[in-house]
Parts: C-alpha cells; structure tokens; sequence
C-alpha cells in the first residue's frame, strides 16, 4: 500500500468515514454519528497537487440538546493521486509522468509537506490574527511515521468561494489584504524561538526541487514548450530567456546559502502563493473579497521576495505587475516592520531578494500555467479564452526576465554560475 496508489477509502485514499466520524466525535466532545444519509462530493479538482479535498455533509444522529454541530466541513486528505495526475499533465519523466519508484521516493515530502501544514494551522490558531484570515481546523492528523497512510486535517467549510484557476489575474487592489496577510504571519514569525519555527523549511528548498523535478531532460522538455508556445512573438527573447534558464539552474545550489552569500534576511513564507490557495469571495459590487489563506505545506524561512515574487508574477496582469508590484513590495515591507517594531530589512533588500527569484518562479509558472489548462477538460472555446488571458502575461514575464537577471548581475555578480 502507499499514498500514489488508489484504495477504498474516501475519494479512493486509506482515509475511511470511520476516520473521520471519530476524529469529529473527539474535536466537538459528541457521541452523535454521521447518520445513514451522510454525503460527501469530491471539490479539489485542480485546486492543489498534494491532496484531496471533500467536502462532507453528515445526517448527524444522536446528538445532545442544544448541541451545535457543523452541517458541513472539509477535509484535507494528503495523497499522491493528484500528483501522480499532474506529473502527467505537466510531462515529467519522458512525457508519461513519475515512474513508481520515483513516486515512492517523493512520499517522503507528502507527508513532510502536510506535517509542516498541521503545525502551520496549530502557529495560525495561536496568533488568531484578523490580518491573516485562515480556516477554522476541527481536527488535525499528522503522518506519525514513513507507514502512515492516514494524514489529514478537518476544515471548516467556506460556502460562497469564487473559482480562481490559474489562468485567472487576480487585481492589484484585491491583493493588498493578502499582502497584508502573509507579511502579518512573516513578522509575528520574528517573535518565535529557533525551535518554534523549526517546522518550516530550509533555504534549500528550491536545491531539492530542482534536483527531483528539474532533471536537464525535463528543463529541455520545458524550454521546448516554451519555444513551440512563445518562439514566433519574440524569437531573441526566447532563446535569450532559455539560456537564462540553464544559468539558473546551475545556480541552483547558491540559492540554498542565500542568507549566507548575499546577507538576506530570513523569514516566514506562505511558499507556494497561488490563485487557488486563497479563498476569496464577491461583495456586492463583485470585488474579491479574501476569506482565507491555505495550503500551509509550503511555509519555508527564505528572504521575503520568495512570497512576491510568487504572487505577483503568477496573480497579476502583465500591466498591474509592472505598474503597481512595487507599491505591494512598499506595503508588505510596512507591514512587516510595523509588526516587528524595527526595519530587519530594507525596501531595497526586498526589492533585491524579489529580483532573485523571479527568475525560477518564471521557470516554474510559464511552462505550468500553459500546460494545466491545455490539458485539462475545458471545451476548446474555454481553452482558446484562457491562451488570450495568459499567454500576453506570460509572455511579459519572460521579456522582463531578461531586465530583471541584468539587475541580477550587477547587484550580486559572484552569485550566478555560468
């Protein structure tokens, strides 16, 4: 048994009704039972690549008087399945997707990856800050050892949520509340001991990501994509952005000793900022409105740029990027040194470590936005809107991407590998 391979399970995990029924009992102090006409529907469909999420509505029976029980929750239920689908989607491996041994091989970071998030949620409970809206955990179950095939976590359900694919920008107005957010969790990350924050991971992440999932044969594989998709609009940009490309990545290593090398200050990241890892919801003017942050799994201590750089080059228009990133890097920057109460870091120094990685979140977005939607299940008119929505986008990350590693150059020369 292992978590790439289906089981019996709710949405084909380990994970049973009874797993869940007993986990609710414990967190709400109930003996009431989920009843015979308890249901559940599967809506995690391309909203993350580690896990399942159901969403269960329990026919409870037997509770006591005046017991107030949730009609509905989800549950986050940690899985391969769905990487073993995007692994496909996205052509690793020769274009047929991860091998066995590779999938059992990256299990380890599942379950490293959703222990890391129930500690997150247990950080998120005990701040309760207003500026960093996340949901209300019920129940929380670690993976205990390499064995395990029961993680998960017991959400509670947000109704009315805003379908973000992404494909999708998000305006520049509507992400100064998770600006706010996460430079909130990364200076209250300032108050933590060593020991506190030891759940979250190391610089070297991005080392260890390349190494499993940028092999030269799939960055060749990428660069291809992005030559076939981008090559006619600006063929000098391309080529010059596919050298780029190979530069970084034998940089790679320099990014794991960052702090080291270049002095950049270390805080808490979200990591992995994307349109559906945040919840939004529509007033009644149809403006966002966020309700919540998730998907904790990715929280990292590296220079404050990383988050930046994720979110407004994956959620803004080309347009709102390069006019208006850098009144969000100035409000993130605020915020945090608000909180903290003294300036760990400088405007610049955030503008710096954002120029960093901006080169390897456009390696990781270009080639992936393409390929989730062109593979998915959309009709062809849907496909055919979502290539006049992104590729304009994503074409001006590449063309700044050649701007961007000039300033890279001047300002840290001896960091690049060539």
């Amino acid at each position: 048994m292992s978590l790439y391979v289906a089981a019996d399970g709710i949405l084909e995990t380990h994970v049973t009704w009874q797993d869940i029924e007993e986990a609710m009992q414990a967190s709400l102090g109930t003996k009431a039972k989920f009843g015979a006409n308890k249901s559940l529907r599967n809506i995690s469909d391309l909203k993350g690549f580690q896990s399942k999420i159901a969403l269960i509505e329990p026919d409870w029976v037997g509770a006591e008087k005046n017991q107030n029980l949730p009609s509905k929750f989800a549950v986050k239920i940690s899985t391969q399945l769905a990487f073993a689908v995007f692994s496909k989607i996205t052509k690793f491996d020769g274009g047929n997707g991860f091998g066995e041994e590779k999938l059992k091989f990256l299990g380890k970071f599942i379950r490293e990856g959703h222990n890391r998030e129930v500690e997150a949620y247990k950080l998120l409970e005990k701040l309760n800050h207003p500026d960093i809206p996340h949901t209300k955990a019920y129940y929380l179950k670690p993976f205990k050892d390499k064995f395990d095939l029961k993680g998960f976590m017991i959400l509670d359900f947000v109704p009315n949520v805003h379908p973000m694919p992404m494909y999708e920008s998000i305006p520049a107005d509507d992400l100064i509340s998770l600006v706010r957010g996460v430079a909130t969790f990364a200076g209250h990350g300032e108050s933590l001991t060593a020991e506190q924050r030891s759940f979250a991971r190391g610089s070297d992440i991005f080392e260890l990501m390349f190494e499993e999932m940028y092999p030269d044969e799939q960055l060749e594989r990428v660069c291809g994509v992005i030559q076939a998709t981008f090559g006619a609009k600006n063929p000098a940009v391309v080529e010059e952005c596919i050298k780029l490309f190979w530069i970084y990545k034998n940089s790679i290593k320099s990014y794991s000793k960052v702090s080291e090398l270049l002095g950049f200050k270390l805080v808490l990241n979200h990591g992995d900022l994307w349109q559906s890892n945040m919840l939004h919801c529509l007033d009644e003017h149809g403006n966002l409105v966020l309700k919540a942050i998730i998907d904790w799994q990715g929280v990292s201590m590296l220079p404050p740029g990383l988050d930046l750089a994720r979110l407004l080059m994956g959620c803004l228009t080309a347009y709102e990027r390069r006019e208006r990133g850098a009144e969000l890097l100035m409000l993130y920057h605020q915020t945090f040194t608000g909180i903290v109460g003294e300036e760990l870091f400088s405007l610049e120094e955030l503008q710096d470590s954002y120029n960093l990685y901006y080169p390897i979140m456009t390696l990781t977005l270009v080639p992936m936005v393409s390929s989730l939607f062109e593979n998915s299940e959309m009709s062809e008119v849907e496909k055919t809107q979502a290539r006049l929505k992104t590729e304009g986008k994503l074409f001006a990350l590449l063309e700044d991407l050649v701007k961007v590693h000039e300033q890279n150059v001047k300002k840290f020369p001896d960091f690049l590998k060539y």
